[in-house]
């Protein structure tokens, strides 16, 4: 279970990578990022302000989630470094919206980025814990 989601996401960061290569406007100003604008106050990205920022997210995002798809058929050991991975991006992120708003750091959709990380750690070391905790007094584990 773990190994399949930690492949879904990778690819869901694949797919999102494309689409701030693409489009960034279609994150930056999506449902879930104008709501979150409501909700906190926090600015809204703009995807015109900085071009080849945008893409160079795009390609960190894209190498993300090609690092998770290929960690996913690597067993269990390869699960630590990328739930550590994500859960530090995840934790930055959340650090970031936490600046002062006239710093203009945090946005609605590191905001996205903070909750997606966190939930997605938060899973990968349930599941992962729990594999470990049914597997014990098995041979060859």
């Amino acid at each position: 279970m773990a190994d399949t989601l930690m492949k879904l996401k990778g690819a869901g960061d694949i797919i999102v990578a494309a689409i701030l290569a693409a489009n960034p406007s279609l994150v930056y100003e999506s449902v879930v990022a104008r709501a979150l604008h409501r909700w906190t106050g926090l600015h809204l990205s703009s995807a015109a302000a900085a071009p080849g920022f945008n893409h160079a997210i795009a390609c960190m995002v894209a190498a993300v989630g090609i690092g998770s798809v290929v960690a996913s058929y690597q067993g269990p050991a390869a699960r630590q470094p990328i739930i550590v991975m994500n859960g530090v991006w995840a934790l930055l992120a959340g650090l970031t919206c936490a600046t002062p708003r006239e710093w203009q750091l945090g946005s609605a959709t590191m905001l996205m980025t903070f909750l997606n990380g966190s939930i997605y750690t938060i899973t990968m070391i349930f599941l992962s814990s729990s594999k470990k905790k049914g597997s014990k007094g098995k041979k060859g584990n």
